[in-house]
């Protein structure tokens, strides 16, 4: 039996404050199969951002582990985290955080050029990356030169070039109009059919979540299925 692409097991983590101690994580386990994508949804301050960050290595659970193709990412050093990180994971959030000092073309180039390859090469790439997500006319301009729903589609062909084998989206298409907002959908199939990617979408977008593989509901720190409708 293949063993999944993702396994989060027990998951705790708390938040001190002097004597005081707030619980955001009890618990949470769940597993993904490589292809297959998952929403999760939650009110705001249930935990999703503190898991995404957990699962994405960019913080440290109380307890429990996570594994990438069998790999307990808590074992690892920072600088082996830092290569997972890299190399198979792909990180899209609400916000861009594209380098404003680059153009386009080149921060999408980005996670290939840190990754060792070479400028030319990796520019190639991205500017495949570009047409893809519909933008091959902009790439010259800076993040500054663009509208909002512009940079974010830079910043979700940043997150795939390398085509890995997990992205951690959080909010992927919340500054996007509908079309673009279908581009990014039908991009993440076209991505886990062929590659074999996973998916983990924090969204409020009740229609991309219902329209991914599977749904949990983040409450009071723990995933849960979410309720039927009677």
């Amino acid at each position: 039996m293949n063993k999944p692409l993702l396994s989060v097991a027990n998951i705790s983590k708390a938040y001190r404050d002097g004597q005081a101690s707030t619980q955001v994580l009890s618990g949470v386990s769940f597993e993904l199969e490589a292809g297959q994508s998952l929403a999760i949804v939650g009110a705001s301050g249930s935990g999703k951002s503190t898991l995404m960050h957990i699962l994405g290595t960019l913080d440290a659970p109380d307890e429990g582990q996570v594994r990438l193709q069998d790999q307990a990412l808590f074992d690892l050093s920072n600088a082996a985290q830092a290569q997972v990180r890299n190399q198979s994971m792909g990180f899209i959030y609400q916000f861009h955080h594209l380098l404003p000092e680059f153009s386009a073309l080149e921060n999408i180039a980005m996670p290939q050029m840190i990754g060792g390859r070479s400028r030319k090469s990796a520019l190639e790439e991205a500017g495949v990356w570009l047409e893809r997500v519909g933008l091959g006319h902009r790439a010259s301009h800076l993040p500054s030169e663009l509208s909002g729903g512009e940079r974010q589609r830079v910043a979700i062909a940043r997150a795939l070039i390398n085509q890995p084998k997990l992205v951690l989206a959080d909010e992927p298409t919340g500054n996007l109009d509908d079309d673009s907002g279908e581009t990014v959908y039908q991009l993440m199939r076209d991505l886990a059919q062929q590659s074999g990617t996973a998916f983990v979408v924090v969204t409020h977008d009740t229609q991309l979540a219902q329209r991914l593989d599977r749904m949990l509901v983040m409450q009071h720190g723990q995933l849960m299925e979410p309720e039927l409708n009677a």
